[in-house]
């Protein structure tokens, strides 16, 4: 409001900071005139529309806040300090009529109608100009006549084997007799040319080796002759065949490539020896072989393929041609592989603090090893161990504790391992094997101790820089109470769906998902993540003891293996994220979450590892992690069976259902690592079926009314490697106090949450 106030009190007319006998320009429109019925001018008008110059003030409703904030803030006076930051950061000089230069705008809508066919045409513009309001702008005129179209398309007639190549890529040609012309679709089939080329052992081959030559001397028709420039250097015109492949696997900056005897592998020289790596392991991602012609796209893929095996730090291929034998030449290929540290540990110390006055230290140890086993399978081995103690909220519990250990195993073996033989060798990327073993043990003093196991086994592939492929056809979890008070035993007893939860913990099934991600192209206005993943558990186990016991399965009866009933469930969630790239700086993001757990047969609620949570740093940052819903259920009005006038708050609340959406805008604030955000986040967790120890928290049709709600603001210190991120949220609906007020907090912050994480939220 102080700064709306600043700009319409001080920040006078648009024109203030223009220059007298000048004016401030406003933009130009095109008009497109033909006399020929069968011109379409509407997109000739938005194609020269894009080369008029320059571009006017940043405009909104008619408005020039920019403009004035350059004005409001000492327009063209010098200025020092924050106030020349907020004029030059914020705000725009004004673009002037004297800037823009018709002559050479009309040079370059000329271009852009010879490029499109229309030859001959006639430019002319208009100065529009009002001295009362020192604004002018430049309205341009095209006349053109009929586009001109391709009669015939003519092909390199010689017989060398350049000529005979390209003639075969005719049926696939872009230019066709019959189309209109078009210089763009030359330039297109020129790189399609050379693209074809270069996977036929062309290695020297180069678009800029093309010519057309265009006959534009009939009636409003031409003809096109593609051509080889005779410039173009013999070893462009004949194909290369690799004559020998050499790889080396210890290569350092200077190496003169003097070794020792290599090690035979194949058909390739492996230097220096197996020591470290295995030959066969290496060369798996290698796809240049001797005797085959060069091929740009298997050239790219080797380097691709080696450097995703994640233990190299540089690969590069050199070649050396030789003299040329008969109608093609010959290459010698080394691939040099710099390698990475092999080992590495990091520990990383946290500290906790939980809605339910629960806070307390934790520690990850981790080990990296990315050459386990001679074959650039990647080992990591974790250690974690965690410590609680409830510090605040039921006095009469401070002290209460709990503990938690774990470690957990992955190995990430580069190549598809199953008794078929598979080898994905259309993919620029390097699919993966993935064994992961894992074990906890918690102990809730005073209420429960618990062991829990964990293997996966499963594939992981990207097809594509956009798409990732994630198949684990095995994932075992098995969870057991190990212990519990007599307490918690009572607990367990008045809440059927709380003891269900936790005993029905052995997962027998396996989890899918696709990722399809166009962040990674660059320079791209709008970006998209899409990932749906689908989790099963007692699928075919089901079906097995359905047969063998000629009877469903029942929760009250439930079919077990090795004494242990197999949860049975169907989960599935879709992750949606959009950018919108307003400018190279100004980024308005969004994501949408939704997923929804169906237990059946054996179980009748989700294992309470696979349940939803929702809140907290990257979740609904106006809330703690996982303490909103389910529903409206409100935990603090849970009694103690054990003592009446305390409440039992020691769970997270979970769901079988999740809704969650997310917006954030982010700006930057002192270029180039500080940046900003405002963001506002809403969503809930609610369950599959009627619990009723928890009222409120099924599903239902007012789910809209259930959402939780919160906004803030943010700050960013984003180093591209490292983000530290620190945002402040305040609830704006609590869906616990839907028809009451919320109670407030007088701390620091009130009743907002401060979330200190690493990285972006999403």
């Amino acid at each position: 409001m102080l700064l709306l106030f600043i700009l319409f009190t001080t920040g006078c007319s648009s024109t203030k900071s223009v220059p007298q006998g000048d004016y401030l320009y406003i933009g130009g429109d095109i008009t497109v005139k033909s006399d020929n019925p069968e011109t379409d001018t509407k997109p000739l008008e938005g194609e020269l529309a894009a080369a008029i110059r320059p571009q006017p003030n940043t405009s909104f409703l008619g408005m020039r806040p920019k403009l004035w904030i350059y004005n409001a803030f000492g327009g063209n006076k010098e200025t020092k300090g924050i106030t020349n930051w907020i004029k030059t950061r914020l705000g725009e000089p004004p673009v002037l009529l004297s800037e823009a230069d018709p002559t050479k705008v009309k040079g370059q809508m000329t271009n852009r109608l010879y490029n499109k066919g229309y030859f001959s045409p006639t430019l002319e513009h208009q100065v529009d100009s009002t001295s009362k309001r020192k604004m002018a702008s430049v309205n341009y005129t095209a006349t053109v006549g009929k586009q001109y179209i391709i009669e015939k398309v003519q092909f390199p007639q010689g017989t060398d084997s350049l000529a005979v190549a390209i003639r075969k890529t005719e049926p696939e040609s872009l230019v066709k007799a019959g189309d209109p012309y078009d210089l763009q679709n030359m330039i297109a089939e020129r790189l399609r040319i050379d693209g074809i080329m270069k996977e036929e052992g062309f290695f020297f081959f180069d678009e800029d080796y093309l010519i057309f030559h265009v006959d534009s001397t009939l009636n409003n028709k031409v003809n096109i002759y593609i051509r080889v420039k005779e410039t173009a250097p013999t070893k462009a015109l004949i194909p290369y065949r690799y004559q020998s492949v050499s790889v080396f696997s210890d290569y350092s900056l200077g190496d003169s490539l003097n070794y020792e005897k290599p090690v035979q592998y194949q058909d390739y020289k492996y230097y220096p020896d197996e020591e470290t790596f295995k030959a066969r392991a290496i060369l798996n991602a290698v796809f240049i072989k001797n005797g085959e012609k060069y091929s740009r796209k298997k050239h790219l893929q080797t380097i691709n393929r080696l450097m995703d095996l994640g233990t190299f730090k540089f690969t590069e291929v050199r070649f050396d041609p030789r003299d040329s034998v008969g109608q093609g030449g010959l290459l010698n290929a080394s691939i040099l592989m710099t390698q990475a540290k092999k080992k590495s540990v990091r520990a990383e110390v946290q500290t906790v603090q939980k809605s339910n006055g629960f806070a307390g230290p934790g520690i990850t140890v981790s080990f990296r090893n990315r050459n386990a086993f001679k074959g650039a399978e990647l080992l990591l081995l974790n250690l974690v161990g965690s410590f609680e103690s409830q510090i605040s909220g039921d006095t009469s519990r401070t002290g209460l504790t709990s503990y938690e250990i774990g470690a957990d195993t992955e190995l990430h073996i580069p190549r598809i391992i199953s008794p078929f033989g598979i080898r994905i060798s259309s993919s620029m990327y390097q699919p993966r094997t993935s064994f992961r073993l894992g074990f906890r043990y918690i102990d809730r003093r005073n209420f429960f101790q618990q062991n829990s196991f964990n293997f996966e086994y499963g594939y992981t592939w990207k097809q594509f820089a956009t798409t990732e492929f994630v198949i684990n056809p095995i994932q075992v979890q098995f969870a057991q109470l190990a212990d519990t008070s007599e307490a918690f035993a009572e607990i367990l007893r008045n809440r059927p769906f709380l003891a269900r939860s936790f005993e029905q913990q052995f997962i027998l099934g396996g989890n899918y998902r696709l990722v399809f991600n166009t962040q990674g192209i660059a320079n791209r206005t709008h970006q998209f993540y899409i990932s749906p993943g689908l989790d099963m558990s007692g699928g075919l186990w089901g079906l097995f003891f359905r047969a063998k016991n000629k009877r469903p399965a029942d929760p009250e009866f439930p079919n077990t293996l090795a004494g242990q009933a197999i949860s049975q469930y169907i989960k599935t969630d879709l992750e949606t994220r959009y950018y919108f790239n307003i400018t190279d700086k100004l980024v308005l993001a969004t994501r949408l979450l939704g997923g929804v757990g169906i237990p059946y047969g054996n179980s009748k609620v989700l294992p309470y590892i696979k349940q939803y949570g929702i809140g907290g740093p990257n979740s609904i940052r106006a809330f703690p992690a996982r303490s909103v819903g389910p529903g409206t259920f409100d935990p603090s009005k849970d009694i103690d069976p054990e003592d009446p006038n305390r409440t039992f708050t020691f769970f997270d609340q979970t769901g079988d259902i999740r809704l969650e959406g997310n917006a954030e805008f982010r700006f930057p604030l002192m270029d180039p690592y500080l940046k900003g955000a405002v963001f506002v986040d809403a969503g809930n967790v609610w369950l599959y079926d009627e619990d009723p120890d928890r009222p409120g928290g099924k599903f239902d049709g007012n789910f809209m009314s259930q959402l939780a709600v919160g906004a803030g603001v943010g700050m960013r210190i984003d180093v591209q490697f490292f983000v530290v991120r620190l945002d402040l949220a305040y609830p704006l609906r609590d869906p616990n106090y839907i028809n009451t007020k919320r109670p407030t907090n007088d701390g620091l912050f009130g009743t907002g949450v401060l979330n200190l994480a690493i990285g972006y939220p999403f």
